[in-house]
């Protein structure tokens, strides 16, 4: 189907359904077919696999990922859409359309009829306003859900966020979350001519590859987490000053003196700033913290 066909199926769908592009919902509809076969390709989908799709419209990317799994799960919040989504996805039997905000489903109870064996991947064309939630949780949630992979269309700049390395201003808690948790690479950009109607910005593709175990190894996972949160919460500050300031909001429960214990022993700069650390240099000063600590506690009890 071409740019022009696939438009005029969703105007006529939305117009049918008496309903129209919520802009506050972030509502862009994706009119180059490439983009839509793109997506399914990358996504490497087999007949087991079960697939979670979030933000499924009305439909027209549901349809073509169905033929090719056991099961999707079609996510939609807004009522119209999910009218417009039920109605066209009728036909496939292994389309079990959800009208509910994806942030706030019990996905563990959603899943929990599945077999081990089978593969959970993430298809999603997420609303821009909440990208970076709905990307942390999916990270939380992505071991105790035996998620494989995210194929994901974002904006740009958080695609670029995510991919992004030490040193660059870009670089921030979602670049050291996600890769933590998985090997991250921009499949393409789309331009903001493929969707309609087009937005401000363009967008990218993004897989996201979970692995099996974190790319580094941390004692205390919240410790680690809440060390990276802390140094990019105040960014302009120094990372010494800006860990101070979530350790006395409560944030980071750790020392001061195990703070600064564990920048001299890792040779840290304390006037370096977070997004000039690696996620190994936050997985070791995360790790030194809590060794220091612990031993601190033992003393103490002894």
């Amino acid at each position: 189907m071409d740019y022009n066909s696939t438009l005029n199926l969703i105007k006529n769908l939305l117009k049918n359904a008496g309903t129209h592009p919520k802009k506050s919902l972030g509502q862009n509809f994706l009119i180059d077919q490439s983009i839509n076969d793109l997506i399914i390709e990358s996504a490497d989908l087999l007949p087991n696999d079960i697939i979670i799709e979030l933000g499924s419209g009305i439909g027209l990317l549901t349809r073509q990922i169905a033929p090719s799994v056991s099961k999707v799960f079609a996510i939609e919040f807004d009522s119209d859409l999910f009218g417009i989504l039920q109605s066209y996805c009728k036909g496939f039997d292994n389309i079990i359309p959800i009208n509910d905000n994806m942030l706030e489903i019990d996905y563990a109870k959603l899943l929990s009829d599945l077999s081990p064996n089978q593969n959970i991947k993430i298809i999603g064309n997420l609303p821009y306003y909440i990208t970076s939630p709905i990307i942390f949780m999916l990270l939380e949630k992505s071991k105790s859900l035996n998620i494989k992979s995210m194929i994901l269309m974002v904006q740009k700049e958080v695609g670029e966020r995510i991919v992004s390395s030490p040193g660059n201003k870009s670089y921030g808690s979602l670049s050291v979350a996600v890769s933590y948790r998985c090997k991250a690479r921009i499949i393409r950009v789309v331009p903001a001519d493929c969707f309609y109607p087009k937005p401000k910005v363009d967008s990218v593709i993004i897989q996201l590859e979970v692995q099996d175990k974190p790319n580094v190894s941390v004692k205390d996972e919240s410790l680690f987490f809440s060390i990276v949160r802390g140094a990019f919460q105040h960014r302009r500050k120094t990372l010494r000053n800006a860990l101070i300031l979530s350790i006395q909001s409560n944030k980071l429960k750790a020392r001061l003196e195990s703070l600064d214990d564990a920048m001299r022993s890792l040779s840290i700069d304390p006037k370096t700033r977070g997004e000039n650390l690696s996620i190994d240099q936050f997985a070791n000063l995360a790790n030194m913290i809590y060794n220091t600590d612990i031993g601190h506690k033992h003393k103490n009890h002894s």
